[in-house]
């Protein structure tokens, strides 16, 4: 899995297992849980993202380039 020291560093209050996942090498599963940041910022800002959910997205869409994953 490709993930930057940058973007771990940023996740990390957010994901308290940032390590784990990364070293657990599940793309997905690191995904799936940007995610869930991702939504609970939208839902905590009247169902639009704040400046911080923007940023927490880039960073959801730069792994997922960065791994080649491609949804249909």
């Amino acid at each position: 899995m490709i993930v930057t020291a940058e973007q771990i560093e940023a996740l990390r209050p957010y994901i308290g297992n940032i390590e784990e996942m990364v070293s657990a090498d599940d793309v997905d599963a690191l995904l799936d849980a940007v995610d869930d940041v991702v939504i609970d910022n939208i839902l905590g800002n009247n169902n639009e993202p704040d400046a911080e959910g923007k940023r927490i997205q880039r960073i959801y869409d730069d792994i997922a380039a960065q791994n080649h994953v491609y949804w249909d």
